[in-house]
């Protein structure tokens, strides 16, 4: 049974609109809606000392049905911030590692070889956003 049609709505305009929602499962919200309430989380969570973990407790605690398509596209999110805080500690401690020892012949190959590490985590993370996307 339908109701009577708004008043400032044409009769037509609610018949598309009660077919479209008899339609539509409110159970499933779309994926890219999913993964952009992620990201919308970890910029939420940015002032967290670990961001991934605060976002990680929220998705965990919203209690909506995800597809396994969805929980993958949050969970390559989630990996990619996490890897993300991982390369910004290889860094810091390449940084921090050079202004307490210096550069000289001894101490360069650590201080290059924290570099690399922090450059492979970045691009580990960027292929995880892409993944993300697909």
């Amino acid at each position: 049974m339908t109701s009577a049609p708004a008043p400032h709505r044409p009769a037509g305009l609610d018949a598309l609109l009660d077919h479209i929602t008899a339609q539509l499962d409110p159970e499933q919200p779309p994926a890219a809606d999913w993964v952009a309430d992620v990201r919308a989380a970890l910029a939420f969570n940015a002032a967290e000392p670990d961001t991934a973990l605060a976002t990680l407790r929220d998705v965990l605690l919203d209690d909506a049905p995800r597809t396994p398509e969805q929980a993958l596209a949050a969970a390559y999110v989630l990996l990619a911030a996490h890897t993300r805080n991982l390369a910004a500690l290889a860094k810091q401690h390449a940084d921090d590692y050079r202004a307490e020892h210096g550069v000289t012949r001894s101490t360069r190959g650590s201080i290059t070889g924290m570099r690399s590490v922090h450059r492979m985590l970045d691009k580990h993370a960027a292929r995880l956003d892409e993944r993300a996307q697909r």
